[in-house]
């Protein structure tokens, strides 16, 4: 049976740990959500649990990438806590992406999955996505700089959609601080790129995935080919991706997603998939 602790407890962070005494540790985090009102509830993963590893879940009041007063003080609980396991591995979408990074050092990660991950979402970083500019105007780009925790060895994947060219630039930027990292590329998958997978309800391959499961890179990208077909997102961000130099591509994808629409599922408004 699991026992769960909150390990801490902040105006702004929390972090409950799920022990079941497995000796490898998941760390999953927190994500944009545009309704949040506070802290979400914090629901531990089925998988994580049939694994039989132990589960950290990181959760903020705010959709603030986790930076803010309570980050250095959660920094001093998780350094401690993780001497306790022979392995780290980490879980993120979107904003929880960029927690996973943000604190790989502090938790001595091993491996990371981040989803459609940003390297920062300060002005001056990140000069060329407006999308978070709100919440940007409040990130302390000292606290949240990524460029300090250069990291060669850290192993993973991100997980990103190429003809999103906001999330792709930040998804090489990663690269370039992390360069151990794959990028599988889900063309179409909108934003977090796991939109097309989670119409057919697939999205639990991303946590195998993240589990280490060593097929589940090749079956993930074989169940996106197989459904994006199917999907109007898809079919829209490729004919906006043609429109300059295939105009005629562009306008077979466009009379695809319209025919698609009414039954495509892929439009979300939050940055998240379930963990």
């Amino acid at each position: 049976m699991a026992d769960v602790v909150r390990v801490f407890d902040g105006d702004h962070l929390r972090a409950e740990l799920v022990r079941r005494g497995g000796a490898t540790l998941c760390v999953t985090f927190d994500y944009r959500r545009l309704d949040r009102a506070g802290f979400g509830a914090l629901s531990p993963s089925r998988q994580i649990a049939a694994a039989g590893h132990d589960q950290l879940m990181i959760a903020t009041r705010g959709n603030d990438w986790f930076i803010n007063p309570d980050t250095p003080a959660l920094e001093a609980v998780c350094r401690p806590l993780r001497t306790a396991y022979g392995a780290a591995r980490a879980l993120g979408f979107s904003m929880g992406g960029y927690g996973a990074f943000r604190f790989s050092r502090t938790l001595n990660l091993g491996h990371v999955v981040a989803v459609s991950p940003q390297v920062s979402i300060a002005p001056d970083m990140v000069p060329f996505d407006r999308r978070y500019r709100q919440e940007g105007r409040l990130f302390d780009s000292a606290l949240g700089d990524l460029t300090a925790l250069h990291d060669p060895a850290l192993q993973g994947v991100i997980l990103c959609d190429p003809l999103n060219l906001l999330d792709l630039t930040h998804a090489r930027m990663l690269q370039v601080l992390f360069p151990a990292l794959r990028l599988i590329r889900l063309p179409g998958g909108g934003h977090p790129c796991t939109q097309v997978l989670r119409a057919i309800s697939r999205t639990g391959l991303i946590q195998r995935l993240a589990l280490g499961e060593a097929a589940a890179a090749g079956a993930l990208q074989q169940a996106h080919r197989q459904a994006r077909g199917q999907s109007a997102g898809y079919w829209t961000a490729l004919g906006r991706a043609a429109a300059a130099r295939r105009p005629d591509l562009a306008a077979a994808a466009g009379w695809r997603a319209a025919n698609l629409a009414a039954a495509d599922t892929g439009g979300v408004d939050e940055d998240g998939d379930s963990a």
